[in-house]
């Protein structure tokens, strides 16, 4: 499925890292249902389960693990797009659960077990409500005719920043942090440094270059600026990498003018925050010549 949202992209991309999804869900499914199955076996499905009508709302990444007893379960995290909460996204779930039933037998004529991981990011708190929840009013007579199903629900805002880290993996606490903070500028400057300081941690270096440019996506360039020069090693050398690579990107998308008009302001933001001419050559990518011609024409050398 094409995916048109930067935060899905993001998301599934670490995800996509085999060894960030098994303690993803380490992390967040039931002791009850982990001691069923056997992360180790955990494998991406070449399928989804979102329907046409679903796809503004959900996207998913679907995964395959074993049970104990050896045969395979569908671990199904969806990630829902709506910003606040929803009380009727049960019933959405349920037709995309549905359907992938369907879409099962329809190709296979047999079934796995689908168990439905919702993950939100968004402002808002959010109390999912299930089917059953939606129609309490009904008499026990009727009540059994409601479809009951389990689902994992995940609202990063219901987590402190310390139960994100007790999670004991630097990379994911990074990246969970991250997500909590993203729909929220203010908030996220405050934490850019300690999630850089997670990032310098991990010991897992594939996943450090495109979460630098999602942040760099989804903050002020110049907030980094400010806290480059107190970055760590190697992270400093990361973010100042991923910067010129972005900024380069935009050059071949043809936005040099905005580009080029962005980096006088990096430059111009930088040495007022203290940055040495060298840090701002490496920063925008440009010579220690035209960086310094900048601070000319701008009256500050």
């Amino acid at each position: 499925m094409k995916i048109n949202n930067i935060h899905d992209k993001y998301i599934k991309t670490v995800l996509s890292d085999i060894n960030v999804a098994k303690k993803f869900l380490s992390s967040f499914l039931p002791d009850d249902v982990l001691q069923f199955i056997d992360l180790e076996t955990l494998q991406y499905a070449e399928t989804d389960f979102v329907l046409q009508d679903l796809k503004e709302v959900f996207s998913d990444m679907v995964f395959t693990v074993s049970r104990k007893e050896d045969s395979e379960v569908y671990i199904s995290i969806v990630l829902e797009h709506k910003s606040q909460a929803d009380d009727y996204t049960a019933i959405q779930l349920l037709l995309y659960v549905a359907y992938g039933y369907y879409k099962q037998y329809k190709n296979s004529g047999s079934l796995k077990l689908i168990l439905p991981v919702v993950f939100y990011h968004g402002k808002q708190k959010w109390e999912f409500k299930s089917i059953e929840e939606l129609l309490e009013n009904l008499p026990p007579e009727l009540k059994r005719y409601v479809p009951i199903f389990e689902t994992v629900f995940i609202d990063l805002a219901k987590f402190s920043d310390k139960e994100l880290n007790a999670f004991g993996d630097s990379l994911l606490t990074a990246i969970l942090l991250l997500g909590k903070y993203i729909f929220r500028p203010a908030d996220l400057e405050k934490k850019i440094s300690l999630i850089f300081d997670k990032l310098n941690s991990a010991s897992n270096r594939n996943l450090i270059y495109p979460t630098i440019v999602y942040v760099l996506r989804n903050i002020d360039v110049n907030v980094i600026l400010e806290i480059i020069e107190n970055l760590p090693t190697p992270i400093k050398s990361d973010v100042m990498t991923a910067y010129d690579t972005w900024i380069k990107q935009g050059i071949e998308k043809g936005m040099e003018k905005g580009i080029e008009k962005g980096k006088s302001e990096v430059i111009l933001n930088g040495w007022k925050n203290g940055l040495s001419i060298n840090i701002l050559s490496n920063i925008t990518g440009l010579t220690e010549e035209k960086v310094t011609k900048v601070l000319k024409d701008n009256s500050l050398v």
